[in-house]
């Protein structure tokens, strides 16, 4: 399935992390793994101290030196990892690396939940989720990488269904099952006959939700599907934890020039205690 995988390195814990985990992944499934490291713009430090020449070595050498522990770690594992220096914006440089190198996922280290994170996500990781061309795989530290169990969010548009179905492409390749989940969000106001209509859709998500899973079964995959009531990005985190789901599988809406995350995407990413696929392929 994925055979080629960029993970951006930027001498943090997280990147770390992320890296060990996909080449824990790339061990067990012949891929092929990619380390990026891309020196930002240091317009401003550097005309700051534009007598201290040396300033400029020093920040790349700091890239450098990731690179340095990512051919040590991937030795480790006796593997080999191909190492990438850039200079330029990081986001635009992993995205062009990632075309250029026939990557088909990049993957992305997450810290904890801090009160930052949980607003936002990172410029960088935010801006290469939104505009990547491929599949962007997001990993928290002290999680793994593994499709074994995946829970697939959709509200039924078409970019839920292809990552629903992609899902299913997925976990067929990897031997794994699928959970498919749809949330009916509840009102503020109140409306008439509201349990009615409540009941109405929920049965018209479940049809819905049991053609897909019926498409997806017919590969030998086991699926099983849930229409829950509640805020989405809750309902979705607090489902994959139920389910011991390995990673939550969500889509990319499309706009003029990109697939981009909407804000419960956003949400789903800062909260999930397991790794998120954002389907972009």
């Amino acid at each position: 399935m994925y055979r080629k995988i960029l993970v951006g390195l930027d001498g943090s814990e997280r990147s770390r992390y992320a890296l060990e985990e996909a080449l824990n992944f790339a061990k067990k499934t012949k891929a092929e793994v990619i380390g990026i490291s891309v020196i930002p713009p240091q317009r401003e430090l550097v005309s700051s101290f534009s007598l201290f020449t040396h300033i400029k070595d020093l920040i790349r050498k700091n890239y450098e030196k990731a690179l340095d522990e990512a051919k040590d770690l991937a030795e480790e594992k006796e593997l080999t990892i191909k190492p990438i220096l850039e200079e330029g914006s990081p986001y635009e440089k992993i995205i062009e690396v990632s075309q250029k190198e026939g990557c088909d996922l990049i993957v992305i280290g997450r810290r904890g939940l801090t009160s930052f994170e949980k607003i936002l996500l990172g410029s960088t990781a935010h801006k290469v989720i939104n505009k990547s061309l491929i599949d962007v795989l997001i990993v928290p530290i002290n999680t793994k990488i593994s499709f074994k169990k995946l829970l697939a969010a959709t509200d039924t548009s078409e970019y839920g269904n292809k990552a629903v179905k992609k899902a299913g492409t997925i976990a067929k390749s990897y031997k794994g099952e699928l959970g498919i989940l749809s949330v009916i969000k509840l009102p503020v106001e109140p409306i008439i006959d509201l349990q009615e209509i409540l009941e109405t859709l929920k049965k018209e998500l479940e049809s819905h939700l049991v053609s897909l899973s019926e498409e997806i079964s017919k590969d030998g995959v086991k699926v099983e599907i849930f229409v829950k009531y509640g805020e989405p990005y809750k309902v979705i985190v607090e489902t994959a934890k139920e389910i011991d789901a390995t990673a939550i599988v969500i889509g990319a809406y499309s706009s003029a020039s990109e697939k981009s995350l909407g804000s419960v995407g956003e949400k789903i990413i800062a909260h999930s205690s397991c790794p998120v696929l954002v389907v972009k392929s």
